[in-house]
């Protein structure tokens, strides 16, 4: 059986081909800068392969570039799922979604059944995707990703402590430090994106992707400045549009299915934070 990852050169897409492949898929990747999505590259390759399975991992992936730019998130996040949805006709489609279409949750932990309340474009166009992809019509499952991390990550959090303790000086981060966020190892990502391709029923249905466990940013960058020699954090208490405060996943529905997490986030910081210094 084929599988298709797009986006398959981008920080998540890497990991789920390389899981496929351990599990002894036969995987063909889509995306750039080789095959643009969408393009008439992109249904030839479509037409050739005949994917069974496709993991849709394209499309952006900053809920900062969103706020500047909503009309282009959602243009190149709705495109490129609609030109899939017209090419894979009845391959089974595991669609990776995000955490951000639950917004601010008001209860924790937050399920796959709790209200999508969006607070940002990035947000609203998942959910967009999400039913998209539903109305489609043909056999989907929906993978919501909390706070994917890594090596090979060079955005988000992880990667600002860990440059900014780099260069010697006080490490200064926007919030309170007490805003928490489910932090999922993307190695444990691209299991459970695997999981859920054997084994849901692709009745449209939602998978919680994290470790059910709440950690604060401050405690996070303790963790990685720890691995890099101590220097001190500080918060300017200035809220980034379209962050909530807190998250952490009911991942009861993907346990279900076999997946359990397996990177705690002590181990996951420090091995990234190597990883960066390396990087310098």
């Amino acid at each position: 059986m084929v599988a298709l990852v797009t986006g398959h050169r981008g920080f998540l897409g890497r990991h789920v081909v390389a899981e496929l492949h351990e599990r002894s898929q036969v995987v063909v990747g889509a995306g750039r800068p080789e095959v643009e999505i969408p393009s008439v590259e992109f249904s030839a390759l479509v037409r050739e392969a005949r994917p069974k399975l496709v993991v849709h991992c394209a499309g952006p992936a900053s809920v900062p570039a969103s706020v500047e730019d909503p009309d282009g998130d959602r243009a190149a996040t709705l495109d490129a799922l609609a030109a899939v949805l017209a090419t894979i006709g009845s391959a089974r489609l595991v669609l990776v979604s995000s955490a951000a279409v639950y917004g601010e949750p008001d209860a924790l932990p937050v399920a796959e059944d709790a209200p999508l309340a969006p607070v940002s474009p990035y947000g609203l166009h998942r959910v967009e995707a999400e039913r998209l992809a539903r109305d489609g019509g043909g056999p989907v499952a929906i993978a919501r990703v909390f706070s994917a991390y890594g090596e090979g990550l060079r955005r988000q959090v992880l990667w600002d402590v860990a440059r900014r303790a780099l260069e010697d000086g006080p490490v200064v981060l926007s919030g309170t430090g007490s805003e928490t966020r489910d932090f999922v190892h993307v190695r444990d990502v691209a299991r459970a994106i695997a999981t859920i391709a054997e084994r849901a029923s692709f009745g449209g249905e939602a998978f919680n992707v994290a470790t059910g466990v709440e950690t604060s940013i401050a405690e996070l960058a303790e963790l990685v400045t720890r691995e890099l020699g101590g220097t001190a954090v500080r918060f300017s208490g200035a809220q980034r549009p379209g962050d909530p405060q807190r998250w952490r996943a009911d991942i009861g529905r993907v346990r279900g299915l076999g997946f359990e997490p397996s990177v705690r986030i002590e181990d996951g910081a420090a091995a990234y934070a190597r990883w960066v210094r390396e990087q310098a």
